[in-house]
């Protein structure tokens, strides 16, 4: 860009033969006869530089640079003074903040000199002075970040005085941070006894042997602060300490709160999973009977564990049954127990899973699988408050709180008689609904992550990540298996990872072949994505053609074992024998 000069003379000869010099020079030149139009295209434009004569009719060269550098916006721009006059002019003009002079006549080969080097020197000014307001900025945002963190600086002489303290380690003590410059450490800082004992010894170790120290901290309000502390010998000073102190309190709230079984081994923060997890903190408080609904393998169970964790029953049994594919009357006999003798092979007595989870919570599983007549027995049960064994007619009352689940519609189940009513009433007091794993699809890393680090503890394998196209499959897939099939994919993929990172040709082919219809998104259809398609087609045709292989040709049994409907198996082999 042309930098732009500003001449300010009331002499037309000087100016046009300034002009005529500048403009060779390759300058962009702007014209003004007085210091009041010099003032205005100075406010307006702002040149790079000025050339101001001293002597004008009316204003001034030294008041037209008085008022020039009273404007926030002009008072940075270099002024050089153009005069005939020499002496104490010359003082004047520097105090009024003027950059240099220069004198007529002029040799217009200094002018440009002069010009040239206060122009790269304001750039440099100017670039400097950008770079202290960014440092400054940074050092600010700094700041507030460490602020936020509440990250406190002390530094401990090697009589254990304090030397200094940050502002952020006011909450240390309960005395105003000048009162306590020159005190030992153990006298003012509140750190409770046991935390003191500790960080006293971990001073006195080598550094190489100096470890984070965790402590806790209690305030003159009552307030308690749990703290980690780095210790660091001063740079300055080895035989003083520098004491970074970070407080974690609110990460060990939150540790605290995760830790609590409140929401069991549930992961996600899908906004379906927050909307469940409002109404699950309202069901666990309360001794309700609660339907959990959903798909087979969301995790019903989990969340029925998580209701009696997070509930008063929490130090009682928890029991869970599957009512799915028992009959009728081993169903009646896990539930209810039975006398001896009540049916051949019953040699003793035998309580139920009721009893068993008396004061506790009873979790039935696949509760629309029940038979007719178990529907009625358990209506009486959460009637009554009572059992009656198989075999004997002494009724047992019962405390035991019922949660239920089903992946069934029990709304089509008893339009078609096969549910009860009045049962599905009961049981369906409080209602959960768990989101299917397609609906909160942003939880999918999470659970991955979850999944890996359960794998890495259990076999030890070093498999922590997954590559962003296998994600990208990952993400994807509709998982009909919802969050159990997530988790078998997981562990296939680490029987077949070679690396520390999972790559899509580890995750099952019955997954890559589901996927190779699906356009991926616009922002990457490149050429790269040309190639990657031809990669996940190359892997099509080889996991196809590997189980015809396997089968021996048998087209509706490689379907089978791919996990796909034999019409999709022979749309996508006809794409390759066409």
């Amino acid at each position: 860009m042309t930098d732009t000069i500003l001449v300010i003379d009331d002499d037309p000869d000087i100016q046009r033969l300034i002009q005529i010099h500048l403009i060779g020079a390759g300058f962009n030149v702007l014209l003004a006869s007085n210091g009041k139009e010099g003032i205005e295209i100075a406010v307006s434009v702002l040149p790079h530089l000025i050339l101001l004569d001293v002597v004008m009719p009316q204003m001034d060269g030294f008041e037209t640079c008085k008022q020039l550098k009273s404007q926030q916006n002009t008072k940075d721009i270099p002024i050089i003074f153009m005069t005939a006059q020499l002496g104490s002019d010359k003082v004047t003009g520097f105090e009024l903040g003027a950059a240099d002079y220069v004198n007529k006549p002029f040799q217009y080969e200094e002018v440009l000199a002069r010009i040239n080097s206060h122009i790269k020197l304001h750039q440099l000014q100017k670039a400097l002075k950008e770079n202290i307001q960014q440092l400054e900025k940074q050092q600010k945002d700094w700041l507030s970040i460490l602020n936020q963190l509440e990250i406190s600086t002390v530094i401990i002489d090697i009589e254990d005085k304090i030397v200094f303290i940050s502002e952020s380690g006011a909450y240390l003590s309960g005395a105003p941070l000048a009162d306590i410059i020159g005190k030992k450490w153990e006298d003012v800082l509140l750190f409770e006894a046991e935390s003191k004992k500790q960080l006293r010894q971990m001073m006195k170790l080598p550094t190489k042997e100096q470890t984070r120290v965790s402590m806790t901290c209690e305030t003159a309000g009552g307030q308690q602060h749990w703290l980690e502390c780095d210790i660091r010998d001063d740079p300055q000073d080895s035989q003083r300490h520098i004491l970074y102190i970070y407080n974690v309190s609110e990460i060990y709230k939150l540790r605290h709160q995760l830790d609590k079984p409140h929401y069991g081994q549930m992961v996600g923060n899908s906004k379906p999973m927050l909307q469940m997890y409002e109404i699950f903190e309202k069901v666990a408080q309360g001794d309700w009977t609660v339907m959990i609904e959903g798909e087979t393998g969301v995790g019903k169970e989990l969340v029925a564990r998580g209701i009696h964790a997070a509930s008063s029953r929490s130090h009682q049994p928890f029991i869970a049954v599957n009512c799915a594919g028992l009959s009728e009357s081993l169903l009646a006999s896990q539930l209810f127990g039975h006398r001896r003798g009540a049916f051949t092979g019953a040699v003793t007595e035998q309580e139920g899973f009721f009893e068993a989870a008396e004061g506790g919570t009873l979790f039935l599983d696949e509760i629309g699988d029940i038979p007719s007549s178990m529907q009625t027995s358990l209506l009486r049960v959460l009637q009554e408050k009572e059992i009656t064994r198989v075999g004997d007619s002494k009724p047992r009352k019962i405390d035991v709180r019922i949660l239920t689940a089903t992946h069934k519609n029990l709304n089509e189940e008893i339009a078609q008689g096969r549910f009860r009513q009045d049962l599905f009433y009961r049981l369906r007091v409080g209602r959960i609904k768990v989101p299917s794993l397609r609906e909160r699809r942003e939880d999918i890393s999470l659970l991955v992550s979850a999944f890996l680090a359960e794998n890495r503890v259990s076999t030890g394998k070093p498999v922590n990540q997954v590559s962003v196209k296998a994600m990208r499959y990952l993400q994807n897939y509709d998982w009909p298996g919802n969050v159990r099939e997530l988790k078998n994919t997981i562990e296939y993929a680490l029987i077949h990872c070679q690396k520390s990172v999972i790559q899509p040709e580890d995750i099952p082919p019955e997954i890559q072949i589901a996927l190779s219809d699906i356009s991926e998104p616009p922002e990457i259809k490149s050429k790269t994505l040309q190639a990657l398609d031809i990669e996940i087609e190359a892997d099509e045709k080889t996991h196809l053609y590997n189980a015809l292989k396997e089968t021996g040709g048998n087209r509706s049994r490689a379907a089978k074992l791919l996990g796909i409907s034999r019409a999709t198996f022979y749309r996508r082999l006809a794409k390759f024998e066409s």
